[in-house]
């Protein structure tokens, strides 16, 4: 599915991600059991049930791709990719079956958790991606450790550096301290945009 604009944007946007995950046809309903969000991606569990009770013989949802409980129902991810300009608001939705790029594999652990056991080779890879990114998120880092990264970053003046030294400090008329890095290979000082979600190890 492409994007979605709107003309304005929604009063709430959680509750209009709630509203595109909900609704319903003749044998199925289906409605939002969490939703989560990570800038300007939104993450759903979404339960899908039968109106009629009941577990197909293969035990498997009706595209095959998630095991149901007794009662036939599953609860899969839904990824909502937004954007917000010149005062309308648009979304890009995907299921976790459709391989959401990295950008969109941040959904939280206890939105994971709530989420059916899947078959689907893409929903598997997507779940542990989002696992993978959390625990970098997780990595303690503290002035004077020293990291390398997994490939090496290049910068504006066209220098590049595999690792680095953290540093922080409080320059005068800020209100809080800077962490920042000093390149091992150059003695550069620099800042490195997204570094907890970067692939580096502590040395």
């Amino acid at each position: 599915m492409g994007w979605l604009i709107y003309n304005h944007t929604p009063p709430c946007i959680r509750d209009e991600i709630a509203r595109l995950c909900g609704g319903e046809d003749e044998e199925r309903r289906s409605y939002p059991v969490l939703i989560s969000r990570k800038g300007s991606v939104w993450y759903a569990a979404v339960r899908s049930e039968p109106k009629t009770a009941g577990r197909r013989e293969d035990g498997l949802c009706p595209y095959g791709d998630y095991v149901t409980d007794a009662t036939g129902g599953y609860v899969f991810a839904a990824i909502f990719l937004t954007s917000t300009k010149g005062g309308g608001w648009g979304y890009k939705s995907m299921a976790e079956t459709a391989g959401p790029t990295d950008a969109a594999a941040h959904a939280p652990e206890k939105l994971l958790s709530l989420l059916s056991e899947t078959v689907n080779d893409h929903a598997t890879d997507w779940r542990q991606r989002c696992r993978d990114h959390a625990a970098r998120e997780k990595r303690p880092l503290k002035p004077g450790d020293v990291i390398r990264f997994a490939e090496p970053l290049r910068f504006s003046d066209g220098t590049e550096g595999c690792t680095f030294r953290v540093k922080k400090e409080r320059f005068a008329g800020a209100n809080r301290a800077t962490t920042f890095f000093t390149c091992i290979e150059t003695g550069k000082d620099c800042r490195i945009s997204r570094v907890m979600a970067r692939d580096w190890t502590r040395i």
